[in-house]
């Protein structure tokens, strides 16, 4: 019927976190190789994530790094290797030059484009699937009519975010340890992980208006300050006939992707069974809770996405 998705990015939290709300896992963190126990970046902890998401009757999905420079391909090669001998169901890829890789090693696993793959029109992602790639998460820039307009022109499937924080810039160094006292041990080499605490970039009055703006920074990557929404919209998604969701797990507290997974869960199979819009009033409620600055629908609505629309 539909597929709701998450990702978690190491053994711990996958072990810690309750999941059970999502049919499948997105496995890793594609923008810092040097979070602990990454699964995008520590071969050896590959099988004990799969096996543990198989267990648990869900689909695997492993992400690649997403911004390898040429010194890093050994490494992400050793990686692809491994996971090329373990039964994934999907890898997940943000450049052509991965891509290429995974085609030269002439793998089979269904490939999925991620975010910063910038994927903008229906004409690329035609192109995409002559490359094996199955699944497509458009830019976030695009609005929900031209996400709309892909998924209707393409034999590919598109990936629709329903909630958590917009992925907006990467880069292969992290902007945190830059701007911290950690950046010299970082250096040589020890990195004191100061991501592990919440960092915000803000600017404005602060007093709720829209002169206020503000930014996640999770080292590597940087997201929007308020958390994409779409809970009010369930009915609108199943009409335009998206199948495949996820909830942007990245930086948030333990108990974010169980709580926001349970409630998308009940409103799109309410959604799907064709049952009457229920209030959303109560599910609003503790989504706001659980975002530090608010809620928003991102470019959904052809805002600059820092605004919230309701059913419209």
């Amino acid at each position: 019927m539909f597929e709701l998705s998450t990702d978690v990015c190491n053994i711990k939290k996958l072990r810690n976190g309750d999941f059970s709300a999502y049919d499948a896992i997105y496995l890793g963190d594609f923008s810092c190789p040097e979070y602990p126990n990454n699964f995008s970046s520590n071969a050896k902890q590959l099988k004990a994530g799969l096996d543990m998401v198989k267990s648990r009757g869900q689909k695997a999905y492993l992400r690649l790094y997403a911004v390898p420079s040429n010194h890093d391909m050994p490494w992400v090669e050793d990686l692809i290797d491994t996971a090329l001998e373990l039964p994934f169901d999907a890898f997940e890829v943000h450049n052509l030059g991965l891509l290429r890789v995974l085609q030269q090693k002439q793998n089979t696993i269904p490939v999925h484009l991620g975010v910063f793959g910038n994927l903008y029109t229906h004409e690329t992602a035609k192109v995409l699937k002559e490359y094996g790639v199955t699944r497509v998460y458009p830019n976030p820039e695009l609005s929900l009519k031209e996400i709309t307009y892909i998924a209707d022109n393409t034999p590919i499937e598109v990936l629709l975010p329903v909630h958590g924080k917009i992925p907006l810039v990467i880069s292969e160094t992290c902007f945190i340890l830059e701007h911290t006292e950690g950046a010299k041990a970082c250096g040589e080499g020890k990195c004191t992980f100061p991501c592990l605490e919440d960092h915000w970039l803000k600017r404005g009055r602060n007093d709720g208006s829209s002169n206020d703006w503000s930014l996640k920074d999770t080292g590597r990557m940087t997201l929007s300050g308020k958390d994409l929404c779409l809970i009010e919209h369930a009915d609108r998604l199943v009409s335009e006939r998206f199948t495949a969701f996820y909830v942007q797990n990245k930086g948030e507290a333990e108990g974010y992707a169980s709580k926001v997974g349970h409630i998308y869960r009940a409103a799109l199979e309410r959604a799907f069974a064709g049952e009457a819009a229920a209030d959303c009033a109560p599910w609003l409620a503790e989504l706001g809770t659980l975002s530090h600055e608010g809620l928003c629908n991102g470019y959904y609505f052809e805002g600059a996405g820092q605004r919230y629309f309701g059913r419209i």
